[in-house]
């Protein structure tokens, strides 16, 4: 039955502004427990209207009302909406790359491939841009989360104003969810004290299933549902999170299509591959390994991948591919010994490529078997930014030695070798395999400057909406052009209003005019877009694009003094029209050209909160910001207390430090963690022994993990039954980053142990690692002597547990001279090989 605008008006909703006049769409009686209508979506949420039954004093004399549900509008299609991580525009085979990617394929055979698509180079500021269609200085994403600073544009907080695509599909009546990364929740509100408004769940997404933060081990990863930490792994040693996503999202969109099969639903698929850690599973290291894909090096994989983009029409034949830079190395300079390690190295990132796909394509297939493939728009995106060469020179088994300035030789990384990728290493590649994966551009991810930041393989595919099946498309577009194209295909616009907040515009512009084969060829309708990342600029207008010559080396991570932000960089400019591998610069031909374009990028820099321009990076990593621990110097708990991030934890970096236990020893003793923070990647644990056989048990143990690289352990004698005072107190070497020190073991009064360490770990413990009281969530410190298996509870009792810190003792000159050059400890072969090898069944469904 059609409902009539004088019945709605009755109703309310015309009054209420809530319905266009031509727009509406109304099914079922009026105030019927089955009525469903569209809404304007100028308000969201839409306003209640108005009660339209009658009522008396009797039920038998009144009449029920029933509000219409709000559904969206009728054809408005499922989404399903991919991005995988750090994948260069040349790594997948879809194009061009050696690496099959068989569900991107399916992809762009039922669809359209996209060429010229730009991330914003790096990953939280290209997540929050992909979920508001806003530019990501806009949304106070201009650098990722661990760096963020208090200015609008660099505070990791997405404003109000600018709402998300999955809060506006959600009042539309559709069902939201987001599986995988979530890169944009501050760090300073990822705790379980919250708030939880930045969180998926407050953004719009009715579901989420995935890890917080930049990356996560996919053996051990920080795990939530919604906002409750989950722990699936304990005691599964086959289970990986790329699987285990996968198997998520497919019962997700089984159920909603079982209980609402008419109920549209939007997903959000964003797995932590290709990401550091690369941790596909032994079959797959396998399988790829034995394709021998990246045998003959960089330099020749380069030559292929580029050869590759011109026979699929990827790359058109007058592009030309840009010179290999002088900074990295050529295949043929190199040591066999290196050429056998960095092979692995990259036998296993594309071995984690491939497994990322085949889970991706699991979830299609599982859109198609719910009979959903004909009406589901599937945006596919490889990579939120280029190749990531944050492995250094050499890759490294354990990228926190990138992040705190430590390279690990590649003697030092053999140690590792048979494991690599299992959980046992937490792996990253050499820089050099990022630069050939970004083919056939110049640079990496975080630069924003050169399209080997920033260009991004996307695939997108509509049954009935696109007319030209495979095909190619050229246009300009920017990630921010995603939610218009996915309200375009809605039918849904933009809100003026929500929660009650007005609205500023979505910034991106809609892809759906490409759909169309007869505009295969049409100008982009994105004409202009500014690029930004740590000081680094570009600027595309119609055709140009003016750069920034990057002066500080990703693989380096800015260790040295960085240049005046705005008077030391030299500008590049390409005709990206003719040239689009931004190959010949015409900068010193075409000086006026430079100057149009600099000028419009300062006009959207001061637009879209681009300014301060700051082109510091680790520095910024422990730059002041909110926090639930600013200003405390002593932290109190008992019991049990677990999944605490860093940002709320107390933080014994570059600091003296006393940590007090007061516990009780159950007769017969006890043992288990007391604290910890960290795990196998470096961090620290007090904890009562394990032993082996009754020996050795409740032994008090201080556990300081460099790394990986290096322990130092602090040990006591077996503590019986009773109360006892446990204390660790650290004087540390300091001022400057990573300083080693004097730590103390003290038992009911005694000292017990003394022993010194001479570095301590300067930037970050693994981020993917949480503060933990009475137990460890995640992976153990220890290695060898004193090992255990977490959960590792306590089996006493903890009745006070303190931590007294002292105030970091800094010295900026000392620290920043000092970062990045520091050389890696030698590792101990006797802890870094004995009980690397993964368990059997490691891998296996």
């Amino acid at each position: 039955m059609k409902i009539s605008r004088s019945m709605l008006a009755a109703a309310g909703f015309i009054a209420l502004g809530c319905v266009p006049a031509l727009a509406q769409q109304v099914t079922g009686v009026p105030g019927s427990p089955g009525a469903t209508t569209t809404i304007d979506g100028k308000q969201l949420p839409p306003p209640e209207p108005n009660f339209g039954g009658v009522i008396k004093e009797k039920a038998s004399e009144s009449t029920p009302w029933w509000a219409p549900r709000v559904v969206p509008p009728k054809g408005a299609p499922n989404v399903l909406l991919i991005m995988t991580d750090d994948a260069g525009f040349g790594a997948p085979g879809t194009f061009g790359g050696v690496v099959p990617t068989p569900a991107l394929d399916r992809i762009a055979a039922r669809g359209l491939r996209y060429t010229n698509f730009h991330s914003t180079a790096l990953c939280s500021p290209t997540r929050a841009a992909i979920i508001t269609g806003r530019n990501h200085h806009s949304v106070g994403t201009g650098v990722v989360g661990e760096l963020a600073t208090g200015y609008p544009g660099y505070d990791t907080i997405i404003p109000i104003d600018k709402g998300t695509v999955g809060t506006i599909l959600k009042e539309n009546g559709y069902a939201t969810s987001w599986f995988g990364k979530n890169h944009n929740t501050p760090s300073f509100q990822s705790s379980q004290a919250g708030p939880f408004n930045q969180w998926p769940t407050g953004m719009g997404f009715e579901y989420f299933y995935g890890f917080v933060g930049g990356d996560a081990s996919q053996w051990q990863p920080n795990l939530f549902r919604n906002t409750t930490a989950i722990y699936p792994f304990q005691d599964n040693p086959g289970w990986n999170l790329t699987t285990a996503m996968a198997d998520d999202a497919i019962q997700h969109m089984k159920q909603l299509k079982e209980i609402a099969p008419d109920k549209p639903f939007f997903v959000y698929y964003v797995p932590g591959g290709t990401h550091s850690p690369h941790h596909p599973t032994p079959e797959w290291i396998k399988k790829i390994g034995d394709m021998k894909l990246f045998d003959q090096g960089w330099n020749k994989l380069r030559e292929t991948i580029f050869a590759n983009q011109k026979r699929l029409g990827i790359m058109p034949d007058y592009a030309k591919l840009t010179p290999w830079p002088k900074e990295l190395p050529q295949w043929d300079s190199i040591s066999e010994v290196e050429k056998k390690l960095f092979i692995k190295q990259a036998d296993v990132y594309g071995a984690y490529l491939a497994y990322t796909d085949h889970e991706i394509g699991r979830v299609i297939q599982a859109v198609e078997d719910l009979g959903q493939l004909d009406n589901t728009l599937i945006i596919y995106i490889s990579g939120d930014n280029g190749a990531s060469a944050e492995g250094m020179l050499n890759g490294t088994p354990n990228e926190f030695t990138t992040f705190n300035g430590v390279a690990v030789p590649v003697k030092a990384q053999y140690l590792w070798y048979p494991f690599w990728g299992s959980d046992k290493t937490f792996p990253h590649f050499a820089a050099p395999w990022a630069w050939a994966m970004s083919t056939p551009f110049k640079w990496v991810k975080q630069v924003p400057s050169h399209f080997g930041g920033t260009a991004q393989g996307m695939a997108i595919s509509w049954p009935g909406h696109i007319n030209d099946l495979g095909g190619i498309r050229r246009q300009f577009h920017h990630v921010i052009d995603v939610v218009p194209t996915i309200l375009e295909a809605a039918g849904i616009s933009q809100p003026e209003i929500v929660n009650g907040i007005k609205q500023s515009p979505i910034e991106g512009v809609s892809m759906a005019y490409t759909w169309d084969k007869a505009n295969a060829n049409a100008p982009t309708r994105h004409t202009t877009q500014y690029f930004e990342m740590l000081g680094n600029r570009g600027i595309y207008h119609d055709g140009w694009m003016a750069s920034t010559t990057p002066i500080t080396l990703p693989w380096e991570l800015s260790s040295a003094p960085a240049p005046d932000v705005i008077t030391g960089y030299k500008w590049e400019l390409y005709n990206v029209k003719e040239d689009p591998t931004q190959y010949n610069d015409l900068a010193a031909q075409m000086p006026e050209k430079v100057k149009e374009l600099q000028a419009i990028f300062d006009t959207e820099a001061k637009k879209y909160n681009v300014l301060p321009l700051d082109n510091t990076t680790l520095p910024r990593w422990n730059a002041p910001r909110p926090s639930l621990t600013a200003g405390r110097t002593v932290f109190t708990y008992s019991g049990e207390l677990s999944g605490v991030p860093a940002s709320a934890a107390p933080s014994i970096l570059n600091k003296s430090y006393t940590i007090t236990a007061e516990v009780t020893i159950p007769k017969g003793g006890a043992e288990g963690m007391i604290v910890t923070e960290g795990g196998r990647f470096g961090g620290y644990g007090l904890f009562l022994s394990k032993g082996v056989g009754g020996f050795r048990s409740g032994k008090p143990v201080f556990l300081y993990n460099l790394l990986n690289l290096k322990r130092t352990i602090w040990s006591g004698p077996e503590l019986g039954a009773g109360k006892h005072t446990i204390v660790f107190d650290f004087k540390s070497d300091g001022p400057g980053l990573g300083k080693g020190g004097t730590g103390v073991l003290i038992v009911d009064g005694k000292e017990v142990d003394r022993k010194s360490i001479e570095h301590g770990t300067p930037v970050t413990f693994p981020e993917d690692e949480t503060f933990d009281v009475g137990l460890d969530s995640r992976t153990g410190v220890a290695m060898i002597e004193y090992r255990y298996d977490p959960p590792f509870k306590f089996t006493g009792k903890i009745n006070k547990l303190t931590f007294k810190l002292e105030p970091e003792i800094k010295d900026p000159a000392q620290a920043k001279a000092e970062l990045g050059s520091r050389p890696a400890p030698e590792p101990d072969p006797i802890e870094a090989t004995k009980p690397q090898k993964p368990a059997a069944n490691v891998g296996k469904k």
